[in-house]
């Protein structure tokens, strides 16, 4: 075979770099392709706090991930204190609680799931059923909080326990151990089986603040989860209770007026309702712009349906 003289070999050499620039090309076009059609990464937003806020949290979150498909939220309820110490200090340090608890929510999307908690990982948002200590604001002098609606602390008893009207003192007396017969507060003739959260609830120090006036609560049983208070004092004979306004049911308790007043939304709208407590979203410093959308939301219409819909108010967005 005859060999390609210098002309022909120029032409075939530069042939050749033609389609290896061609397949070049090619192969960058289709990376850049598939780069384009994979879906974005996961934004995820990890929610710790109140037990009484969770379930805010947690069907605000379901409504915003409608339309936010790109967003994982890990949400549980391990307290008020542990909740804005988390958001403080940007993550989960001292964790003393078992995450297999039932308020724990977790909104995965196609692109995967949020992990379980554990010591050391990021924290986005605390929660917080209580106005935030001077001790925290200081602690953590960056945090921001922004309170995003309003609740009415209820009181209750048993089915089988009638009382009028209970007016702050004598609810104070009852849960430091002044009071301990219904009849002395106009009831039956029965020992009073009183029923309080545990020390890390923000209920219980909103209780503590607001009833209490710093006298020491003198309990017969302390429920750790807001989810149990209802079963307690309906399982419970001749027992009262707290929790929020958004957890009466009259099949399993009696609501009692304070200071002649019903724990009811429109009474907590009109600001009668003496015991009263915010909801409070903290963040350990100005929000992202992920954490502040899924914040404004609670303001949104839809964000205020699912507020009402669980009975509390939503707060007056200052600008």
């Amino acid at each position: 075979m005859t060999e390609p003289d210098d002309r022909s070999r120029i032409l075939l050499a530069h042939t050749a770099l033609s389609r290896r620039s061609v397949l070049g090309l090619g192969a960058s076009a289709l990376a850049m392709g598939l780069l384009r059609c994979s879906p974005k990464p996961p934004r995820a937003l990890r929610i710790s706090g109140s037990n009484t806020v969770y379930f805010f949290a947690r069907d605000l979150a379901v409504a915003y991930a409608q339309t936010h498909r790109d967003v994982m939220f890990r949400i549980t309820g391990d307290g008020t204190s542990r909740g804005i110490k988390f958001a403080g200090e940007g993550d989960i340090q001292g964790l003393a609680m078992d995450f297999t608890n039932r308020n724990k929510i977790e909104i995965p999307t196609r692109a995967g799931e949020v992990p379980h908690s554990r010591n050391g990982e990021p924290m986005d948002i605390g929660l917080s059923s209580r106005q935030l200590f001077r001790s925290e604001t200081e602690a953590y002098s960056a945090m921001v909080a922004t309170t995003f609606a309003y609740d009415g602390i209820a009181v209750v008893t048993h089915r089988g326990t009638t009382v009028p009207n209970l007016s702050l003192m004598q609810l104070r007396q009852i849960y430091s151990g002044m009071i301990t017969n219904w009849s002395m507060v106009g009831g039956p003739s029965a020992p009073i089986v009183v029923i309080a959260r545990d020390a890390l609830s923000g209920t219980a120090e909103a209780w503590g603040e607001l009833v209490m006036n710093g006298l020491p609560v003198m309990s017969q049983m302390n429920v750790s989860m807001a989810a149990d208070v209802p079963m307690a004092v309906a399982s419970t004979p001749n027992s009262i209770a707290y929790l929020s306004l958004a957890q009466i049911d009259p099949a399993m308790m009696n609501p009692v007026s304070i200071e002649n007043v019903m724990p009811t939304v429109e009474q907590l709208s009109m600001g009668r309702y003496p015991i009263r407590r915010p909801f409070v979203f903290v963040t350990g410093g100005p929000p992202t712009v992920l954490q502040r959308d899924y914040i404004d939301f609670a303001f949104s219409p839809a964000g205020r349906a699912v507020i009402e819909a669980l009975e509390a108010v939503v707060a007056v967005r200052m600008t």
